[in-house]
């Protein structure tokens, strides 16, 4: 097993050495699979300024505390942030091996107008199952994802936000969003969740606990696994998530470039995290996002980083990270 993870720690700092050169994807990048994947987390955005005009506003959290750049930022200096239009997006999935991607609404470019996602979402309905962006605490959310959900068959709801000094988190759990988690709960649809900043955070954890629990129908998928400590074996970081979160059969964690990133740059091989999250959290629970148009680098490579990181999984697990998982917890209405 030693010799396993120093294998892996160095075919994960050559990987990101090989992104910092702009060298071509790794070997394992073509190593055949019997399934089609399924990206848990792929942003798109449209070269037509005119129809789908840009926003300048930043999603919550993009900044780390102080100013200071997110975590993981340090290994994509040098590194373009491609954010692909549908077409693009189709053509990298086609040659990676994705058969579907959950389309996220990319809110630092058009903050809540999903008219980019929806569209390609409804061009493409094989492909793209779309994610929006609302807050849920606005009153016109609940009427919103029901017509929504009926008329452009979305697969679910992202929301974001940050604790406030007085320790509530307003956009998650007001009274005001709790009728958006009715309707999403009365719908089965899918609820997307990353908290600010980005640094793990047990008390929006156990808050998002309390929601899974008063809404067992909604089928709950936390961003880039909590932002679990920063830290090795054996325990990883995960440890840390509240008890009750990672039995709660509902909840869902997204395993990202973000993380692989993170993971990279504090030299904890990537590999033994997921082996670990794995086995922590269960198979099932577990699915693999690209982060395509956030996190930098070709999608090629962040498809060959992630099977890399998959080295220890067995191909039952695998097919379930990268591809049953995500396609349970997001089902796109029929």
């Amino acid at each position: 097993m030693t010799r396993t993870l120093r294998l892996d720690r160095r075919q994960t700092l050559a990987s990101g050495l090989a992104m910092a050169l702009g060298s071509a994807a790794p070997a394992w990048a073509d190593e055949r699979r019997d399934f089609k994947m399924f990206d848990g987390h792929l942003h798109l955005v449209s070269d037509d300024l005119v129809r789908y005009p840009r926003t300048t506003i930043s999603p919550p959290g993009a900044i780390g505390p102080g100013g200071a750049p997110a975590p993981g930022a340090s290994v994509q200096v040098g590194q373009p942030r491609l954010v692909p239009t549908a077409e693009q997006a189709l053509r990298w999935m086609d040659e990676a091996g994705v058969e579907v991607a959950a389309a996220v609404q990319r809110r630092s470019s058009y903050a809540l107008d999903n008219s980019y996602i929806l569209a390609s979402a409804q061009a493409h309905p094989d492909r793209f199952w779309s994610v929006v962006v609302l807050e849920a605490a606005d009153a016109a959310t609940p009427g919103m994802i029901r017509d929504l959900a009926t008329t452009r068959k979305i697969a679910g709801l992202r929301i974001t936000g940050t604790r406030e000094p007085d320790g509530s988190y307003p956009w998650l759990n007001s009274d005001a969003a709790l009728a958006t988690w009715a309707v999403m709960d009365a719908l089965g649809l899918t609820m997307d969740l990353i908290y600010a900043p980005q640094q793990f955070s047990p008390e929006a954890l156990t808050a998002i606990l309390g929601m899974a629990r008063r809404f067992p129908r909604v089928r709950i998928v936390i961003d880039h696994v909590g932002w679990s400590r920063i830290e090795g074996a054996p325990g990883y970081g995960l440890g840390d998530q509240p008890a009750g979160l990672v039995t709660q059969p509902n909840v869902h964690f997204k395993f990202t470039t973000g993380n692989l990133n993170i993971l990279l740059e504090a030299r904890i091989p990537a590999s033994g995290f997921l082996r670990h999250a794995v086995d922590k959290l269960g198979k099932n629970r577990v699915m693999w996002g690209s982060d395509m148009g956030s996190s930098h680098g070709t999608y090629a490579d962040m498809v060959s980083r992630a099977w890399a990181a998959a080295a220890l999984l067995t191909p039952a697990e695998q097919r379930a990270v990268f591809r049953d998982t995500g396609r349970a917890a997001f089902i796109r209405r029929a």
